[in-house]
Parts: C-alpha cells; structure tokens; sequence
C-alpha cells in the first residue's frame, strides 16, 4: 500500500474509531444482541473454551488484549471491538481506494490531482458509510466476536481485490472461519478470485488460516470456568469446531417469523446504508472491471483467472459471485432460528461497502452527505456511554447471596454475566455458579465436579438429586438478571 492510500486508510479508520469511542459501552451491557460478552471475555481472560466453535482466535487475541492496563476487564473488550471495526473500515477505504483508482481513465480532461481527489472521497466515503450504518456501530460498541470477524472478512477481501497472492487471500479466509463459521460462506469468493490454477497456494493459505481451531485442546487443558464441550478428543474437538450444538437451528425459523423477518428486513437491511447507499454500492458492483493489467502479479492469480478447461475467465464472474455470497448470507439468516440472526448479515454491508466507492464517485464531495447522515441520525441511538448496563443488578444480586450459596442460573444471559463477575472481577469467591441447562450435558457435569470437588455431581443429568444433595450441606438460590426491568434480579433461595 502506498503511502498516501495507506495515510486516507489510517485517517478514515481513526474517525470511525473516535466516534466509537464517544458512544461505547463502558461495561458489561446486553445491547445489540451481545448477552454472550461474560462468557467470551472469561473464557479468553481464563484460556477457556466458549461456546461452539470455540472461537480460539477470539480468545487468543482477547487474551493479549486484556493485558492492557484500561479500565476493568469488559471495558478492554468494549475498546478491542472498536479498534477491531475501525480496522475493517480502514481497509474497506484501502479497496475502494485501490478499486476506484483502477477504474478511473489515467488520461482526459482531469488532472493527475484530481482524479486523486475523486479517488480519496470515494474510498472515505464508502469506509465512513459501513462505519457508521447502525447495525455495523452497534457491534463495535460491545464485546462480541463479529468485531473481529468484520475485521477478518476485510482483510480476507482486501487481499482479494487488491490482487494480493492467493496463500494471503487463504489465509485471511482461514482466520475469518475461526471468527465465525459463516465465513465459509466467501469461500465460492475466493475460488472465483483466485482461480483454477492458484487453488492450491489458496488452500494451503486457507489451512494455516484455520490453525487457531488446533489451540482448543489446549485451552481446555486449563482451569477455566468455561469449557464447552472435550474439545481434548478428536471427536469432542470435531463436534466443538463444527457447532453440532446449533444445527437444529438451521433454516429452522417458522414461516411466521420468516414472513415477519422478510417484511423487517425489506426496509432495515437497505436502510442501513440510507437506501441511496445500496444503490450506489450496486452500481459500483456492475462497473467493477477488477485490476488494471499492469496492478495484476502472476503469482496473485488475479487477472489471470482459468476454468479447468483453459479457458480465460472474464472479471464479470467476481462481481456476480459476490451477489451469490451476499444472497447465501441472507438465505441463511434469514432461515436461523434465533433471536439474533440480523448480525449474520454483516458480511453482506461488508461487501455492499467494498464497491461503494466505485458507485459515488461522480459524486464528488457531495458524496460525504451519506455518512455524515448516517452519523447524524444515528448518533443517539448507538450511543451506549450511558446505557443500561448489567453491573448494577449482578452485583447487587451476588452481594445479596448467602454466604456459601449455590447459585443456579436457568439461562446463558444470566449465567455469562454472572461468571464474568465472579471468575473474571473476583466478586463473591465463595459462591457457586451452576448453569442448570448446562447441567444437561455430561462434559459440564465431568467439569464441573473437577472444578469444586466439594460439590456431589450426579454422574446423571438428575438435577433434583443435585439439588437434594448440595442443597443439604449450604443455601441454595435460583437467580436471573433483568437489566432493564424494575426490580433488576430475582433470587429465591431456600437455606439448608
């Protein structure tokens, strides 16, 4: 990268990033959909092992990062998903920059100058826009891992379009899959891309990406209070790593709620981009013409695309290929049957921004409007520097606990933000935490009684028997969080 591109990149990516850190969360918060954030944080604070596919990448880089010395643990993982969001916008202006200069005729009636200036208030036009669509800030704002996956998808299609080797291409893709397995989903992406004759620098790029999935033995090695899973046998790591857990889930969503998604998402995906934004950013995907030959390397691939025949393969094949991965991210949102399901299409704003530039830049400086409405309207809405947070109400819950308690949580909200407290900030070392849908499976039985020996743990799924037992020897207490409800807990307890 050039100077002046990777200087455009660095500035673009510093303004989302000052934005974010207006309006970020300063602690633990169940906004936009991250109930999951004490179990990701004290599984990478502990070298744990969260929820499937385990997310080593997540837990390794969150690890390092919460050695920072800022403010408590979840505000450390608040800060790395805004850094990690800044980043993918940074490099989301470094494609445009790259696609939107390739694009432009080097010779004319305009200057060298100003082509240059098109260029650059194309590409910060585009890498602003995706930074402050509401769906996009909302995510940088709270610990979660589609920070980080945004940033690996970025990477993985930087080195795409920028007509980078295909191992790099690979590897980007390989970590992306680490971050989540939708990831999977660009891999039709980077064949088109890269091509026949490069699969195999693409594929073994692609299996050095994925050797985070490997460090899950050794996670679950230590002494962490979340251990999803026996990750330490092959056939407990294969059914970690290929989240059997949720393939219930799968196109699963009745066809009221798929009715009511089509009828929402119809107007809130397009939205996100203020509507004119995806039509321009569709626009810049039929001018897309990839690489000027002289950009193209030999040992990139790109530009020099074959079919298995020999025959050349025409640069309209990327673009269409991109729309197929943006309408296998949407069918398979659209089919899961979670609450949360509008995140999964991230990566298609992710896309949608990588041509944007190429679509406004007849526009000019006019083009700066969209982000600066974007950033206008939705400025208090994604502001979450005084939002509810789960603090109040899980400290206040574990400081009115017995001495001693059981504490059982019948759900993963409750259960994630209460082992943050406790295992992460050290609160109430005397309790124990117990996740009762947990208990269902024999793992969390097995770790459990290895982690308090104390404690009698039916080698069945028997949670009478549990309670019965443990129930006889010290107080045991029924707890749930409610954040945004008035009181804020509920705990029941019955003493021994």
């Amino acid at each position: 990268m050039k100077r002046a591109p990777l200087l455009i990149s660095l500035l673009t990516a510093m303004v989302a990033l000052a934005v974010y850190l207006r309006t970020l969360a300063p602690d633990l918060t169940w906004a936009n959909f991250s109930s999951d954030g004490g179990e990701l944080i004290t599984a990478a604070v502990t070298w744990g092992v969260p929820h499937p596919p385990g997310y080593p990448t997540y837990v390794l880089l969150g690890h390092l990062w919460s050695w920072l010395p800022l403010g408590t643990a979840v505000y450390r993982f608040n800060l790395f998903s805004a850094v990690c969001v800044a980043g993918a916008v940074g490099l989301i202006t470094a494609v445009n920059v790259f696609v939107v200069g390739n694009s432009l005729p080097s010779d004319g009636d305009k200057s060298p100058t100003t082509n240059a200036n098109i260029v650059n208030i194309a590409a910060v036009t585009a890498g602003l826009t995706f930074a402050f669509a509401p769906l996009v800030w909302g995510q940088a704002l709270v610990s979660e891992v589609y920070a980080l996956n945004l940033l690996c998808l970025a990477l993985f299609l930087w080195a795409l379009l920028t007509a980078r080797p295909c191992w790099l291409v690979g590897l980007f893709l390989g970590l992306s899959i680490t971050t989540h397995l939708t990831s999977l989903l660009m891999l039709p992406l980077a064949l088109v891309g890269c091509g026949w004759r490069q699969w195999r620098p693409l594929i073994i790029g692609l299996l050095v990406g994925l050797l985070p999935f490997l460090l899950l033995p050794l996670f679950a090695q230590n002494t962490s209070p979340v251990r999803w899973g026996e990750p330490d046998t092959l056939r407990g790591w294969w059914w970690l790593v290929s989240a059997q857990i949720y393939r219930p889930n799968l196109f699963a969503a009745p066809p009221a709620l798929l009715i009511s998604r089509l009828r929402e998402w119809a107007v809130l995906l397009p939205g996100q981009f203020l509507w004119l934004g995806f039509l321009f950013a569709a626009l810049g995907l039929a001018k897309y013409g990839g690489p000027k030959p002289e950009a193209r390397s030999p040992k990139s691939g790109i530009g020099l695309r074959t079919s298995g025949f020999g025959l050349p393969i025409t640069d309209y094949r990327l673009p269409i290929t991109g729309l197929v991965t943006a309408t296998l991210y949407l069918l398979y949102a659209l089919g899961y049957n979670t609450p949360d399901a509008l995140v999964y299409t991230l990566p298609v704003l992710l896309l949608a921004a990588m041509f944007l530039g190429l679509g406004l830049c007849r526009l000019r400086q006019w083009s700066l409007l969209l982000p600066l409405c974007l950033l206008l309207l939705n400025f208090r809405g994604q502001d979450l520097s005084q939002g509810v947070m789960v603090r109040p109400s899980a400290t206040t819950l574990l400081q009115t606990a017995p001495a001693h308690v059981l504490l059982v949580s019948s759900d993963g909200d409750t259960t994630f933000a209460l082992w943050y407290f406790h295992h992460v900030e050290g609160q109430r070392p005397d309790v124990v935490v117990v996740d009762s849908n947990l208990f269902a499976f024999d793992w969390h039985r097995r770790h459990l009684a290895a982690q308090y020996p104390d404690l009698f743990v039916p080698a069945a799924d028997d949670l009478p028997a549990f309670y019965a037992q443990n129930g006889a020897t010290r107080p045991l207490c029924f707890a749930q969080l409610m954040p945004e409800d008035e009181p804020a807990f509920q705990l029941e307890c019955s003493n021994p």
